[in-house]
């Protein structure tokens, strides 16, 4: 399968003492269905900020395939549409004029399981719970039917139902998803591969297969490295020990001659 989006060696930070990615490359198959995966902090939302054009790497080469649409959801409903109605912040999501938007929009909340009611699409946003706007801005996602879709914790604020219904939605969708959750359960009914950014080398490694079985090869590796890194923490606090005796010593010494 061709390749929508690439990354190419790309360096990107919020300062000089807080670098995100250190010469970073990967790649993005049409049709895949990744998770991102990585501690927290480690910058995976700053990820789906560059292949979307928010953030910009300060070096490095980030490839998004000619015509490809990407859409995401917001974490939050902006001042703007906070007084539209659901319709009007449906038809936002589009460039050009959607006509017989209403089945689409009913289509979509059904999968976000936000319970549908007459004349729920001339119900301005701003009279929605804060539970409710979420599942409103991941639908907005959902609707716009991208090449390449960015979920950023989506399940957050579904229930069991809603979960369900957004997983049957992701493993029918056809075209490509990239996925950041904590939800083990979800992950694995859909996702075929994971890209893992270590916040310690600040790089991504590409993962294939179930995600169950990536995840325990991924934990292995880690655990390795930290039993790597505190060995060597200890070799080098005895040598600091070591140090320290010699240092102590030498001063006994000066005394003596004195």
């Amino acid at each position: 399968m061709e390749t929508i989006v690439r990354f190419d060696k790309v360096f990107f930070d919020f300062g000089i003492n807080k670098p995100i990615l250190d010469e970073v490359s990967f790649s993005i198959r049409r049709g895949a269905k990744l998770t991102l995966m990585g501690q927290n902090g480690a910058g995976k939302s700053t990820i789906f900020g560059l292949i979307s054009g928010i953030n910009v790497p300060e070096s490095g080469i980030i490839n998004v395939m000619q015509g490809v649409s990407i859409a995401s959801a917001k974490q939050v409903i902006s001042r703007s549409d906070i007084d539209l109605t659901v319709r009007e912040f449906f038809e936002k999501c589009f460039k050009s004029k959607v006509y017989d938007i209403d089945p689409k929009i009913d289509k979509i909340l059904e999968i976000v399981n936000l319970k549908n009611h007459e004349k729920v699409h001339d119900k301005v946003i701003k009279t929605f719970s804060g539970g409710q706007q979420a599942r409103l801005l991941l639908a907005s996602a959902l609707i716009q039917n991208p090449d390449l879709l960015l979920l950023d914790e989506p399940t957050n604020n579904l229930d069991k139902a809603g979960i369900a219904h957004l997983t049957s939605f992701l493993i029918d969708y056809k075209k490509t998803v990239v996925v950041i959750s904590h939800d083990a359960e979800f992950l694995s009914a859909f996702t075929e591969g994971v890209l893992y950014l270590d916040i310690y080398t600040r790089k991504i490694e590409q993962y294939v297969g179930n995600y169950f079985s990536v995840t325990k090869e991924i934990i292995a590796r880690v655990e390795k490295e930290n039993m790597k890194n505190a060995q060597l923490e200890k070799e080098i606090q005895a040598k600091k020990d070591q140090a320290n005796v010699f240092a102590h010593k030498g001063g006994r010494l000066r005394l003596v001659a004195r």
